[in-house]
This record gives structure tokens, sequence and C-alpha cells, in this order.
């Protein structure tokens, strides 16, 4: 499916501008309201959907780069309000607000084109975690930076030895994890303890 704000009886197009350049592309356009509905769609029922009413976003109008083509349906911002476009509630923040989800959690579950290949999609769950997935106990950690999902990294072991990576570190090291890119980001001194 793709977004049509004509075909929508709820869609309101608002005069503030929709801008953001990523490492790899950049999209413009303007922001809408308009209800938005997550989950199996056949554009006129609703089981199992999440329905967000009068959710704000950027409508994409104008692409570049990687994101030209049919490989992206949308771009939803998971991160914390504070890196969120002024004046815009995200998503996951807005089903929160209205007491959409069982539990206030959401879920990643990435797999590689040869795992996709043999039937097992990646995916993204809202409320739940699906504990089918993987293998033991989930190790939760407390979010330390309320931007990007930044929690405290104590070290980095490669093929089971300690890099020491953080030892000199008064502060500590914070690692955030970030849905939105498949690059992996070090700074240079992490990346010189690395080599």
């Amino acid at each position: 499916y793709s977004y049509d704000d004509a075909a929508s009886n709820s869609a309101h197009k608002l005069t503030q501008k929709a801008a953001i350049q990523f490492g790899s592309g950049a999209l413009a356009g303007h922001f809408m309201t308009d209800d938005l509905r997550l989950g199996t769609c056949d554009g006129t029922s609703s089981s199992g959907q999440i329905h967000i009413k009068n959710q704000k976003f950027g409508n994409v109008e104008k692409q570049k780069t990687i994101f030209t083509g049919s490989n992206f349906e949308a771009i939803i911002g998971m991160a914390y309000p504070a890196l969120a476009e002024k004046g815009v509630t995200p998503v996951f923040d807005e089903m929160i607000n209205q007491k959409l989800l069982k539990t206030n959690v959401f879920a990643f579950y990435f797999t590689s084109k040869q795992a996709e290949g043999a039937g097992m999609n990646s995916d993204l769950t809202f409320g739940y975690y699906d504990k089918s997935k993987f293998k033991g106990d989930v190790d939760w950690h407390p979010v330390q930076y309320k931007y990007m999902f930044g929690v405290k990294l104590d070290d980095v072991k490669v093929g089971g030895k300690s890099l020491n990576m953080c030892a000199d570190k008064a502060e500590g090291c914070m690692i955030t994890f970030d849905s939105g890119t498949s690059l992996m980001s070090f700074p240079t001194w992490a990346a010189q303890k690395m080599m």
C-alpha cells in the first residue's frame, strides 16, 4: 500500500514543511495529520490493527538516492520525542498517549537475506516482543540517553577477548541502537582500540 492523502477522508495537509537528511538519502514534503493504521490491512477493516488517531507525520513529496523506487513504504522515527521535529509526537509515543498497547514496548527482529529466502522475515512488533524469535532470557538495560536509546557499554569483546574499550573512560561508554541504519560507527579512539 502507498499513502495517498487525497484518498483519505481524515487527512489534513499542514503548512509546516518537512525535510530530513539521512546518511544515504533525503526526503522532503509537508506535514499532515491523519489516522494511521499499522498491521494487516485490506483498506476497509481494522482487524488486529493499531489505529492511531490524528497522527502528525511528514508526507513525502520528494526523495533521492536509496529512497527512490519501491523499497520503502514508510519511514517512522522510533526515537524519543527530543529527536522529533518540533510539534511532532513520535508514533510510538502517540500509541502510548492513546493507550493502544498492552505493554509499552516495541521490538525489532532482523534476519539476513538468506534467512528471508527460507521464510524467516524481519519484523517490528508493538506492545510485545515475539519470544519465538530467540532463545534464553531478555537482558534489559536502562536507557541513559533518552534521545536515541543510548545505553551503557561496558566493553567490546572480539573472539572472546576483551578490548578494555571503556576501562579508561571515567564517565563510561555509551552505545546507541539505531534501526534506521545498517552501518556501525565508532569514535576514532574506539576504532583505534579495535585495530
